[in-house]
């Protein structure tokens, strides 16, 4: 979660739609919105109307930007990558095959871009030990809506002092980061671990997952059907789609409808 309304510390300049098209090329279809409820509204109306894959929705501002569990994405007016991507799709997605391959999709896309991004299970985009985005995923017969945001130009001082250490964006990098170049990187990789989901199912993802897995080695509560399971990182199982949590010089298999904490 970011800090609401505009700071006078932010760069603040609004995307250039125009820029983000030709980035693109052909095959996608860019609706730029000065400013929407959520990204993902627009796109699931869409959806739902039967338009095709490909279409891509950005603002500068959302209003109601929506988290997982009911939260609330706030960014600050023209300071982060608000997307979402409209994918039609030949098999149907399990949740946590959503949550791997988009994972993976955003990650690699910051990571085009020299930005070394991890990801936190299920849905947030880490830069070193700091939060710098989410992903929201939404679902209507064969159509994926695909949200993302991304804290770009956020400095550290313009996040409450409450969720600085948590919190964090490209900022920190050092220099300047442009938020077109951002979504666009991000909604290449998205869609090219789209394409390979359907073609060679989510083993041809998981081995990036796991490389840039931010819980790997971290010690971890695990918290499932099956009971509690603290232990010292955790990793995922291509051929069993289970959690193995490390613990005592082995490892315990957890379902990925576990919750998992970061201890």
């Amino acid at each position: 979660m970011t800090p609401g309304g505009k700071s006078t510390t932010l760069s603040a300049v609004q995307l250039d739609d125009t820029a983000i098209r030709r980035r693109l090329g052909a095959g996608y279809v860019l609706h730029y919105l000065e400013e929407v409820a959520s990204t993902n509204d627009p796109a699931m109306a869409a959806a739902r109307a039967g338009a095709p894959g490909g279409q891509l929705w950005c603002t500068d501002m959302q209003t109601n930007g929506r988290g997982r569990r009911g939260t609330t994405w706030v960014a600050p007016e023209e300071s982060s990558v608000l997307c979402s991507l409209l994918s039609r799709t030949t098999v149907p997605y399990r949740p946590h095959e959503l949550a791997i391959l988009t994972g993976v999709g955003v990650a690699r896309g910051l990571r085009t871009l020299e930005i070394p991004a991890t990801i936190k299970w299920p849905n947030d985009l880490m830069l070193a030990d700091r939060k710098i985005g989410g992903i929201l995923t939404e679902t209507h017969g064969d159509a994926v809506v695909i949200g993302v945001g991304l804290n770009c130009t956020i400095p550290d001082e313009a996040f409450p002092e409450a969720l600085r250490a948590r919190a964090g964006s490209l900022h920190a990098l050092g220099h300047p980061v442009r938020r077109e170049e951002v979504l666009v990187a991000v909604v290449r990789e998205l869609t090219r671990a789209l394409r390979q989901v359907e073609t060679g199912g989510i083993i041809k993802v998981l081995y990036d997952w796991n490389t840039m897995n931010w819980l790997g080695r971290r010690k971890v509560r695990v918290s499932g059907p099956l009971g509690v399971v603290e232990g010292d990182g955790l990793f995922l199982d291509g051929r069993k789609l289970v959690f193995h949590v490390f613990k005592d010089h082995g490892v315990v298999p957890m379902p990925l409808s576990s919750t998992v904490e970061a201890r």
